[in-house]
């Protein structure tokens, strides 16, 4: 009954969507245009657009934006302003509280006050084309279903966008929480065993701390010699990213490659786009929403964004006055809240809307959000570069202007957050990489657990000078990776190599290990090799699992145990969808962190432990422990004194039961015959679209589920929820890019599951088979290749 229902749901959403198809050929007039704008469609429906002049380039982008992405736009500027209630009810009603608690609509007011006149022609001009399309009422699907009519878009909706970003992509707090709970469960000695580590033979992006090399007359006559000018004929970011020097590529020329790792959703975070007016000149992706493009290359740099796991965040705990709540103590002396009240409307299951009323209070540290987040208390204040002023919308505008290195260090200036690893290469040679987003000094501690916040002794006091990030201008080894991992080493006493603290919240740097053997270990790339390692599934942890195995000279009487022993030993250490010993690997490793940890911790915190959702799940995603209890689980067995291990009944008895179990787990849930236990079978992946929450909506616009490979280890990321291993519905590749500078149009990208968000098109979900089967759309970028390549051509003009 229940697919019946979803079919005939299906067939009417298809139906309605069919007068909310994009307009792709012809002529189209509408007002508000300067001249007319050429957009060219390729086959896979990225639109390759052509303008006089900026004002009429941004005003089509929104027009295409808002004909293919208008229900996500509309949901996230309703996230962003806190009024998702007042068309999901009650249960989007926590989210609405929260981002009124923040205080995001504000701060999109004080960001779009404080942008240059420049940048905010620009943001006019892309509302302006958002509500062309608006005026011509042709309103996807979602919008018939929920009875909405969506308001005009101003300039604020894009900053409110662009606000609730820079929020989700900063880190710090929810690792803070996790840390404070497990001392608070087993004490400070044995909370740090379960503390963030990274493995042997991590390397920091920057080993050597700031590395600054301008490319000379001197060293480009010796580049002469080797394959960097002698080809001038050629010339014509939870992520990976890599940048290669010239001498290391096959082109003479640098390769630069990213793949930046979010939730797969359905529509796309990212619209695949290429924009053209005069001088600028940009193609890449885009977020809809916003005008311009957040990662790609134009005509001179190419550049890709990891985030940087740096630490802008710090959680406060107030002492509030038990007679007046609305006061809290600082330095001995009472002082006020700020008070804002909020109204968020909130519909009724029979169609009443009612009022929430929130009183939102602020203290000298932020607002007090601890009454609405999980594991947190009503005295927790947030204090996060990513609740002030940003001018990081005009950041990423200016970027997309740059013409060399100089442009690009100073365009990341105005990104105050979110903290973001930024890889460069230009066509003049140059590879670099910096570090974007303030950082606090404090006056004492380093903000891994939340600070007293009543004392004044741990106060932020000043910020590290950006021209003191992390940064590096063509390093003498001729690459930069960056996969989220540690960015520079810990000082020594005299701060070498580098002085400031940054954070302890990266990742656990397998990925990085494994693509820096890769280049090494290749020397010369090509663009293909680039492709190749994006798509690894070598997992690291589990070959270093399979090594202890041995070392350990386990031999287990039960059966079951050895079966799975047997398993592991023969496995490659691939994580395929077709591994069976990877299966084997990944149930067993879970059962082992549970049998060694749980215990102690109980279930709730042990998946806070593990990486679980992060205080609140639609505001954060898996915390900063995301990743890193194989590298504890592997310290505790290797320590044979390991109090851990001691409880669990030894390192033979508990890697047995956690053998065993994971063989009972998988003849349960998969089959009796372990042929069929492969690892796609658990590890599937779905591209969620934001109303599957109701059934039997997941059934009609969810893309999937696909079996994938890979884990939060492998290069090709794919890792699963704490709460509910093992679905890949975590992070995983969202847009991939490889950009050769030696010749844009070898370039080569893909942003899954399609470029349009309206069920029924035949956008919708086409590149979804390209990314699991790990191939690539040509990132197009001459008008010839254009012209060549396009499926569909629209001519918008003046009305």
């Amino acid at each position: 009954m229940a697919s019946l229902l979803a079919s005939a749901l299906g067939v009417a959403v298809r139906l309605l969507n069919r007068r909310a198809r994009p307009a792709t050929t012809g002529a189209l007039a509408l007002p508000g245009l300067h001249a007319a704008v050429e957009v060219h469609r390729d086959r896979w429906g990225i639109p390759h657009v052509y303008a006089a002049d900026e004002h009429d380039l941004f005003f089509a982008q929104g027009f295409l934006h808002a004909q293919e992405r208008l229900w996500q736009m509309e949901l996230n500027r309703r996230v962003a302003a806190g009024t998702l209630a007042e068309v999901l009810g009650e249960a989007a009603l926590p989210t609405d509280r929260l981002t009124r608690a923040l205080g995001f609509a504000a701060l999109a007011q004080t960001d779009l006050s404080q942008t240059s006149p420049e940048a905010l022609a620009m943001v006019a001009a892309y509302a302006a084309g958002v509500n062309a399309h608006l005026a011509r009422r042709r309103l996807p699907a979602e919008f018939t279903l929920l009875g909405l009519q969506p308001a005009p878009w101003t300039p604020l909706d894009t900053f409110g966008i662009t606000r609730l970003l820079i929020f989700n992509l900063s880190t710090g707090w929810a690792a803070e929480l996790v840390r404070a709970q497990l001392i608070e469960t087993v004490g400070p000695e044995r909370a740090a065993d379960l503390d963030i580590h990274w493995p042997a033979g991590d390397t920091p992006t920057l080993p050597d701390g700031i590395v600054f090399n301008r490319l000379t007359a001197d060293n480009l006559l010796a580049a002469e010699r080797g394959p960097f000018l002698g080809r001038a004929h050629d010339a014509a970011r939870g992520s990976n990213a890599f940048a290669l020097a010239g001498w290391r590529t096959t082109t003479g020329r640098p390769l630069l490659a990213n793949d930046m790792h979010l939730r797969i959703s359905t529509p796309s975070i990212w619209y695949l786009n290429h924009l053209e007016a005069g001088p600028y000149r940009v193609t890449g992706v885009s977020l809809p929403g916003a005008p311009g493009v957040e990662v790609g290359h134009n005509a001179h740099i190419a550049w890709g964004a990891t985030l940087a796991f740096t630490d802008n965040q710090d959680l406060f705990v107030e002492r509030l006055d038990p007679a007046n709540p609305q006061r809290y103590e600082y330095q001995g002396a009472w002082h006020a809240c700020q008070v804002r009240r909020e109204e968020i409307k909130v519909k009724g299951k029979n169609g009443q809307t009612r009022t929430h009323i929130e009183e939102v209070r602020l203290t000298r540290h932020g607002p007090l959000i601890g009454d609405l987040i999980k594991g947190g208390r009503a005295d927790l204040a947030l204090s996060s570069y990513a609740l002030r002023p940003s001018r990081a919308l005009e950041g990423f505008a200016r970027l997309n202007h740059a013409r060399g290195w100089d442009d690009f260090v100073d365009a990341l200036a105005l990104v105050s957050a979110p903290p973001l690893n930024l890889m460069y290469a230009d066509v003049a040679g140059n590879i670099g990489y910096w570090v974007a987003g303030t950082l606090p000094v404090r006056a004492q501690g380093q903000g891994t657990v939340p600070a007293p916040g009543w004392t004044g002794t741990h106060e932020w006091v000043g910020e590290i000078p950006f021209a003191e990030m992390p940064h590096a201008l063509n390093p003498a080894c001729g690459y930069l990776v960056n996969c989220n991992h540690q960015i520079t080493p810990a000082p020594d006493a005299e701060g070498r190599p580098y002085p400031h603290f940054l954070g302890l919240h990266w990742m656990n740097g397998y990925r990085a290990q494994r693509l820096t053997a890769e280049i090494e270990r290749r020397g010369t790339l090509t663009l293909e090799d680039c492709r190749t390692l994006q798509l690894d599934l070598d997992s690291l942890p589990g070959r270093a699992f399979t090594d202890r195995l041995r070392r350990y000279a386990l031999q287990p009487a039960d059966p079951a145990a050895a079966l799975a022993l047997e398993l592991l030993l023969a496995w490659d250490g691939r994580l395929g969808p077709d591994s069976v010993g990877g299966a084997v690997y990944e149930v067993a490793l879970r059962r082992l962190v549970e049998n060694l940890v749980s215990p102690a911790l109980g279930p709730e915190l042990f998946v806070r432990f593990a990486g679980g959702r992060g205080p609140h799940s639609l505001l954060a995603a898996n915390s900063e422990f995301q990743g890193h209890a194989s590298v504890t689980v592997f310290a505790m067995l290797d320590d044979e004194a390991s109090p851990w291990v001691a409880q669990a009944g030894g390192r033979a008895a508990v890697l047995e039961k956690s053998l065993a179990e994971a063989v009972h787990w998988l003849q349960q849930e998969l089959d009796l015959n372990p042929n069929n236990w492969q690892w796609g079978r658990l590890h599937a992946l779905t591209a969620p679209h934001a109303l599957a929450v109701r059934r039997p909506f997941d059934q009609v616009f969810n893309v999937g589920p696909f079996p994938v490979g890979g884990d939060t280890d492998t290069v090709w990321q794919t890792a699963y929820v704490q709460e509910a291993p093992y679905a890949a519905a975590a992070a995983a590749p969202t847009y991939r890019e490889v950009i050769d500078l030696a010749r844009f149009d070898r370039s080569v990208h893909l942003a899954p599951p399609g470029n349009s968000g309206l069920l029924g098109d035949s956008h919708y979900a086409d590149l979804m088979p390209l990314w699991l089967r790990g191939e690539y759309v040509p990132m197009l970028w001459s008008r010839s290749a254009i012209e060549q390549s396009a499926a569909e051509r629209l001519t918008l003009t003046p009305r």
